[in-house]
């Protein structure tokens, strides 16, 4: 497909009751852009809030209890369970579990306590004196907690003879106690040293020894009751798997259409749902929703151009390339950069095949390229689960491409995992088929001759490029009727004219050819027409005055017009040498390893260092290199290709949907 999709924008009145049903279906349809037509969203009515609500229960049990909470998607014609009943069997969920995990909430609290206090006993383990007694004593000051260790020794000097200072058996911790009429001494000299006291655990009796293996006991217990809890956890998990799994979907999906809905207009029993279609898809929608609500369904249909709100640019209609597998890994390329207009010529063919193919030169190796075959077919099959993102994304199928690219120019080369000789005699075989006569390389970068032929095909590539490149700018201009960008812009009619009669200037003297004073004139004629651009459009439009800013503003700004169009142009064209000089340092790197492999395999375990160099070297280039191969070919579209043409971006078609296990994407 040449242009962007053709859209439609599709009107519907719908009945309260085929809600539910009708955006299933589009959902999953994946086929409608929902336009919220400047609405405030409303709040969410009392089911609705219940709805999210259950579908937050129902995720917390499925947790507690260990099920896969996306299993078992609904199916797109699955049939549509009514809420009422969801409710109530997500609710009967609900109950039935709260039993399980009460009893465990409160023995994890239980065990937390006990934790606590075994931490806290245990400083006091050495002690054989009954807690009781140090917090009852009346003639006694005790006090319990912690001190840096390194003021320890200092306290127990200062306080020799008032209070006895013992050290616990946790770090830092101290037991010090003094005769009643000595407690403002002992509080004083504490308080200088920053001490931090930690009471006593209250309500306990009996040596710490004796508490310490009595909360132990009472521990094991806990531990072995929430082990037997685990167990009945599990049993329950797998029996209530199935259900949780199906009212997990549903109750997500009705979360999901709900909020869908928030946005758009309805009145007490109709549904307004407005939203952007492709036109291919139109009478199959129409046809499935009428026969889903039973014809209970009001549907209007606009063509963008009837829409004022286009018409004056307040709306832009969402834009769709469908593309097949090959074609569909380039989307993101060209997205990054921007979107095209609606109507307007879609770039990304032509970003695929100029990615690949100026790729494929600068990085030319059967070996190498197989590389990336395979990493490819490794991305596509998910089988990595780390490369799950790169396989949505449909970038496995780029890699197969551009290796699949390399290894044809690689054999075009004759060069294979760096080596220049190794394919030498499939080399042979092929240039004899070819050329009609046999050499070790099909295409050769020996010499000087060959580099400068070399050089000008990378720029004759570069040159189609570039003249692809204003072709569908003045076909987009065109389209939208901008008349002054696409007869007299630098990027529209008078430079491209400019630009292609300069080009064959160029062939016709490497071919021996003579420049004749017709030429000039030629390339005059679309200067002439950038220098009298604004006269020109002013005249045509009826635009008063004719020159704006004065006579000497015009000649200024039409001069700078000239020498920006002409540096613009060359600049352009002379970025593309960067095809060959990348091209020329792949087979330099190439050449670097295979020395290096030589010089090490005359040495002792000449062979193992001979292979350690060539892997190293060889992933080098292919992580290295291709890293900045890559770079600089989306920058040559970047600035050489999108620059003509996109001048102003569109919006993307992000259609409903429902294949994310509930969610919208």
């Amino acid at each position: 497909m040449l242009f962007t999709e053709r859209m439609k924008k599709l009107e519907m009145l719908i009945m309260k009751k085929d809600v539910d049903a009708v955006m299933r279906y589009l959902g999953f349809a994946g086929c409608l852009q929902l336009i919220a037509e400047g609405r405030e969203q409303r709040e969410l009515t009392a089911e609705e809030r219940e709805i999210v609500d259950l579908k937050i229960g129902i995720e917390s049990v499925a947790r507690f209890l260990g099920v896969d909470g996306h299993a078992a998607p609904a199916a797109p014609t699955a049939e549509v369970p009514d809420r009422a009943g969801l409710r109530e069997r997500a609710q009967s969920l609900l109950e039935q579990t709260r039993g399980l995990i009460d009893e465990e909430s409160a023995l994890l609290q239980r065990r937390v306590s006990l934790q606590q206090t075994i931490d806290e006993l245990s400083a006091f383990s050495r002690l054989r004196v009954p807690l009781s007694a140090l917090e009852n004593a009346t003639y006694l000051t005790v006090r319990v907690g912690f001190l840096d260790p390194h003021k320890v020794e200092e306290l127990s000097r200062v306080l020799a003879r008032r209070a006895l200072v013992v050290r616990l058996d946790a770090p830092g911790h101290i037991l010090a106690v003094a005769p009643k009429k000595g407690r403002w001494a002992l509080d004083s000299e504490l308080k200088r040293r920053d001490f931090q006291e930690r009471p006593l655990p209250a309500g306990l009796t009996g040596s710490p020894a004796d508490v310490l293996r009595a909360l132990s006991s009472e521990m094991g217990e806990v531990e072995a009751a929430l082990a037997g809890l685990n167990e009945k956890r599990e049993a329950e998990g797998r029996a209530k798997s199935p259900e949780i799994a199906f009212l997990l979907d549903q109750l997500r999906l009705d979360a999901a259409i709900d909020a869908a809905t928030q946005g758009l207009a309805s009145s007490g029993s109709v549904q307004k749902v407005s939203g952007w279609i492709p036109g291919r898809k139109y009478r199959e929608v129409t046809r499935s929703l009428d026969e889903i609500t039973h014809g209970s369904i009001a549907l209007r249909s606009f063509d963008p151009e009837e829409l004022p709100e286009v018409k004056s640019g307040k709306m832009k209609v969402p834009v769709s390339t469908p593309h097949g597998r090959i074609v569909r890994g380039f989307e993101r390329m060209v997205f990054s950069y921007g979107i095209p207009l609606y109507g307007t010529v879609d770039p990304t063919p032509f970003v695929a095949v100029m990615f690949v193919l100026l790729f494929a030169i600068m990085f030319g190796d059967v070996g190498q390229g197989s590389v990336g075959l395979i990493l490819g077919l490794l991305i596509n099959s998910g089988w990595i689960r780390s490369f799950e993102t790169y396989r949505r994304k449909n970038f496995g199928t780029v890699f197969i491409v551009a290796g699949l690219a390399s290894i044809v120019a690689g054999f075009l080369y004759g060069s294979f995992f760096a080596s220049e000789s190794f394919l030498a005699p499939v080399s042979r075989a092929l240039s004899l088929l070819l050329l009609g006569r046999a050499q070790d390389h099909v295409i050769s970068l020996a010499g000087f001759q060959k580099v400068m032929l070399f050089f000008g095909v990378t720029i004759g590539i570069g040159a189609v490029i570039n003249s692809v490149g204003l072709v569908i700018n003045i076909v987009n201009t065109t389209r939208r009727r901008d008349w002054e960008k696409a007869l007299l812009a630098k990027t529209g009619l008078a430079g491209a004219l400019f630009f292609w009669y300069a080009l064959s200037i160029g062939v016709r003297i490497i071919f021996g050819g003579r420049i004749s004073g017709f030429d000039f004139a030629c390339l005059a004629v679309p200067l002439l027409a950038l220098f009298f651009r604004e006269p020109i459009i002013h005249l045509a439009t009826g635009h008063r005055p004719v020159l704006k800013d004065g006579l000497f503003a015009f000649i200024m700004e039409g001069i700078v017009e000239i020498l920006e169009s002409v540096i613009y142009y060359v600049s352009n064209s002379v970025s593309f040498l960067r095809v060959a000089a990348f091209a020329l340092a792949h087979t330099v790197l190439s050449t670097i390893v295979f020395l290096l492999s030589d010089m090490v395999g005359g040495a002792p375990g000449g062979l193992a260092f001979r292979i350690l160099v060539l892997l190293i070297g060889n992933s080098i280039i292919i992580v290295l290199e291709g890293l900045i191969v890559t770079i600089q070919v989306v920058r040559l579209q970047y600035y050489e290709f999108f620059s003509k043409f996109f001048n102003e971006t569109g919006e993307e078609f992000t259609p409903f949907s429902l294949r994310t296990s509930g969610g919208v994407k």
